[in-house]
């Protein structure tokens, strides 16, 4: 394990980690692209805001209102100054990463795209980035073209490239797998994409979590992230989307707050991102993840980063040397995610006992039912970690599932 890193301090700052269960034993919280769990002075922000200036944002000419509006929109700049792309207005508040990805499908996809026109997909994508280009195909027409994945699922970047043709004009794909743990090249593939005159989509619901991005340098198109999964409240989440795509696009929701006018003949709307943000938004949940951004600026990422490799690489030796496991995938690049099957017992009992020892993961097909298929199983246990995880915990789940096996034959 990295030296450097103040595990212990760190951990203080997620309260509920010592929060002792109705067993009496210690969360081990191993379901972190579930959600993560949320620092103290996230918690504290959404207590303060409700407590001292609850008020809606956009509307008020008075105190609560200018300063709820001020802080709403200073999550904003937060975002942009964190990602690298320079301006705040590229940044559209959603409720999560779902939402970002069927607003792009929608107010781009529905403007821009035609009859026969093709949109790559990847082969282990989440439902959120997989059902609304589905959608999408059954409405217009559009085609879709799922990008293969090779021996150790990653993604085939060979067949990748040899896959557009002149009608390709859409890329959709995930930056971290939420069951392989696998880490993308998106850099390249957003070059990949822009060589053929291509749009490209990252679906980054789970990348803050894990380390810091610099858009800028990834140069993808839109950008789509779930606050909740990189320790912010549920509720939270954006799309970044480059400005001038933005103001070529039609709004998802039309309402308060998205126009300059209304009339009985026509309405005009205002300019990105407001357009895209109609009615009253989750608040709170914005402020909250202000605090976040605040908080994932204090974190040295090249230690923490150093961190979460120690426990993936502990993690997979621990897990190999458990008698008839199945890891699936054996990707270039890992980010603390594993999924597994025990020989012969079913994954769901797996991870109801390893409950019952206080130790929280996901069992299922993790919302990637068409990735299962292609693996030929019906579901995974699966271990997600975040930088709050510790060999200890490793250990622990691992000692547990040694026990599994004993206890199901």
């Amino acid at each position: 394990m990295s030296t450097n890193f103040a595990i212990e301090n760190f951990r203080k700052q997620f309260t509920i980690l010592d929060k002792p269960l109705k067993n009496g034993r210690k969360l081990v919280f191993f379901d972190n692209l579930a959600t993560t769990q949320k620092p103290q002075c996230v918690i504290d922000k959404i207590v303060d805001f409700y407590s001292n200036y609850n008020a809606n944002v956009h509307r008020g000419l008075y105190e609560f209102s200018e300063k709820a509006t001020a802080e709403y929109e200073q999550t904003r700049s937060k975002l942009a100054g964190y990602l690298g792309t320079g301006n705040a207005a590229e940044i559209v508040f959603v409720r999560g990463a779902t939402e970002a990805i069927n607003l792009v499908a929608h107010s781009y996809g529905k403007k821009f795209l035609k009859k026969g026109d093709e949109i790559l997909i990847g082969a282990a994508e989440h439902h959120s980035n997989y059902l609304p280009w589905q959608a999408l195909e059954q409405e217009i027409g559009v085609v879709r073209k799922i990008i293969p994945l090779d021996s150790n699922c990653d993604i085939d970047m060979r067949q990748y490239g040899s896959m557009f043709s002149r009608r390709t004009k859409f890329v959709a794909i995930q930056h971290i797998s939420s069951v392989l743990g696998s880490v993308n090249d998106i850099k390249t593939l957003s070059k990949i994409a822009h060589e053929h005159g291509a749009k490209i989509l990252i679906d980054g619901a789970c990348s803050l979590a894990l380390g810091k991005l610099n858009l800028k340098e990834v140069d993808c198109d839109f950008f789509a992230c779930s606050g909740h999964k990189c320790f912010g409240p549920t509720g939270s989440g954006f799309l970044f989307g480059k400005y001038h795509l933005l103001e070529e696009m039609s709004p998802y929701n039309t309402g308060g707050n998205a126009v300059n006018s209304v009339q009985f003949g026509e309405t005009e709307f205002k300019l990105p991102p407001d357009k895209f943000e109609a009615g009253t938004p989750d608040i709170a949940a914005v402020i909250g993840f202000g605090a976040a951004i605040d908080f994932l600026e204090t974190i040295d990422w090249k230690v923490a980063g150093a961190h979460l490799f120690d426990l993936t690489q502990r993690l997979d030796a621990k897990l190999k040397e458990i008698s008839g496991i199945k890891i699936y995938g054996n990707p270039r690049r890992r980010e603390g995610i594993f999924s597994f099957n025990l020989n012969g017992i079913h994954c769901h009992d797996v991870a109801a006992y390893l409950g019952s020892k206080g130790i929280a993961v996901r069992a299922g097909t993790h919302c990637v039912q068409p990735l299962m298929q292609f693996l030929g199983i019906p579901g995974t246990v699966r271990i997600s970690m975040a930088i709050y995880s510790t060999p200890e915990e490793i250990d622990m789940a691992a000692g547990t599932m040694a026990e599994c096996q004993t206890i199901f034959r």
